[in-house]
């Protein structure tokens, strides 16, 4: 198969990823994240972090790259730039899988922006809707 252009072909959020003797299965698919808890009344407020995991497919020409995504918050500040492990796309494979494990800060609600980039190139995005319900206990 001859890439003429490196693209993201997936961005699948979720709780966790498992690979086990070739396969792989994603437990938890997120399609939005709405955070909730309850803290007594006169403490701290709770810091807006969570774990979560990301799943990319990244189709690439053969040969080495590199790969980095920056997670932008809804107010347009980016919240922090990941670097993700370089990779090697052999002969006839064009497919890499990238799983990366995040704990996400979201100190805003509304839509996270994750951009993925390989050789310095944005190759794509995936948009996580993050919201948190703090409710104060008497």
């Amino acid at each position: 198969m001859d890439i003429k252009e490196i693209n993201l072909q997936y961005a699948i959020f979720c709780n966790q990823f498992v690979e086990e003797h070739g396969h792989a299965s994603i437990l938890g698919v997120l399609d939005a994240v709405d955070v909730q808890g309850t803290v007594p009344v006169g403490s701290h407020p709770p810091r807006k972090q969570f774990p979560i995991t990301l799943v990319l497919g990244i189709l690439a020409s053969q040969g080495d790259h590199g790969a980095t995504m920056e997670i932008v918050r809804p107010s347009g500040g980016i919240v922090t730039t990941v670097d993700l492990e370089s990779f090697n796309i052999p002969p006839g494979d064009p497919i890499h899988r990238s799983v990366v494990q995040l704990d996400i800060e979201a100190p805003e609600d509304g839509d996270y922006t994750f951009h993925v980039f390989v050789d310095g190139q944005k190759i794509g995005y995936a948009v996580l809707p993050i919201t948190f319900t703090i409710t104060y206990d008497r």
